[in-house]
C-alpha cells in the first residue's frame, strides 16, 4: 500500500516537473520571438532613420517624410521597447521627438516654398497631422502657434498670386504682429515678402526696409544660410 501511495506521489510530482519544465521551455520560446521580432523592429527604425536623415540633408523633404513617418510607425510594436529594455542600453530618439522632427520637416518644405512665393497646404496638412500627436501641452502650444503663422503665410502668398499687393502688404504686418519672436522662418519670409512687394510696386522705401531687415538679420541675429544668400541676390537684381 505505502509502496504504491509512494508511486502515485512520484507520479505526481514528476508530472508537476514535467509541466514547470514545459511551461518554462514555452516562456523561453515566446521571450525569443519577441526578442527576435523587437530586434527587427529596431534594425527597420534605424535603417528608416538613416536613410530619412540622409536625405532631409539633401534638401529631398519629399523622400525624407515617408522615411520619418514609417520610423514614427513602429513604435507603436510593442516588441520594440522589450527589445530595447533587454539588450540596447543606447539613447534612442523618443517618439515626442520625432513628431517635432516631422513638423519641423513639414514647415521648412513650406516656407521653401514661400520663399518662391508659393503656397503649401499639403505640407501644412502633414504638419497639423503630426501636431495630433504631441502630447506635451507647452510644447504643443508652441508648435501649433508655428503652424498657424506658416497656414497664414500661405494665404498670403496666395493674396499675393492673385495680384492684390497692397493686400498681401497689410496681412504681412498683421502676421507679424501675432507670430513668435523666435519664429526664424517668418522673419526671413517677412524680408523676401517685401522685396516682392517693393518690386511689385517699385517703391525704393519698401526695397530699403527690407535690405535694412536682411542687414539686422545677418549681422545682429546672425543668420547666414542660403535663404538669407539668395535674399541679398535678389536685393541686387
Amino acid at each position: 500500500m505505502k509502496k504504491i501511495m509512494n508511486n502515485k506521489r512520484f507520479s505526481r510530482n514528476g508530472g508537476v516537473a514535467v509541466v514547470l519544465t514545459l511551461l518554462i521551455l514555452v516562456g523561453i520560446l515566446i521571450a525569443g520571438g519577441l526578442l527576435f521580432d523587437g530586434r527587427r523592429k529596431h534594425q527597420a527604425q534605424n535603417d528608416s532613420l538613416a536613410s530619412a536623415y540622409q536625405f532631409f540633408q539633401q534638401g529631398k523633404n519629399e523622400e525624407a517624410y515617408p522615411l520619418f513617418v514609417k520610423a514614427s510607425e513602429i513604435f507603436s510594436a510593442p516588441t520594440l521597447g522589450f527589445y530595447r529594455k533587454v539588450f540596447s542600453s543606447d539613447k534612442h530618439v523618443t517618439p515626442l521627438e520625432l513628431n517635432e522632427v516631422l513638423i519641423s520637416l513639414c514647415l521648412a518644405s513650406a516656407y521653401e516654398r514661400f520663399f518662391n512665393l508659393e503656397t503649401a497646404d499639403e505640407w501644412l496638412k502633414r504638419a497639423e497631422d503630426q501636431l495630433k500627436q504631441i502630447t506635451d501641452s507647452e510644447r504643443k502650444k508652441e508648435l501649433a502657434a508655428l503652424i498657424k503663422t506658416a497656414a497664414e503665410v500661405s494665404g498670403l502668398c496666395r493674396t499675393f498670386q492673385d495680384g492684390e499687393i497692397e493686400q498681401a502688404l497689410k496681412k504681412l504686418l498683421e502676421i507679424e504682429k501675432q507670430a513668435l519672436t523666435s519664429d526664424q522662418d517668418f522673419f526671413i519670409f517677412e524680408i523676401r515678402m517685401l522685396i516682392a512687394c517693393g518690386k511689385a510696386f517699385e517703391d525704393p522705401d519698401i526695397i530699403n526696409q527690407a535690405r535694412e531687415l536682411l542687414f539686422f538679420a545677418t549681422t545682429d541675429a546672425g543668420i547666414n544660410n542660403d535663404k538669407t544668400a539668395r535674399l541679398w541676390s535678389l536685393l541686387a537684381n
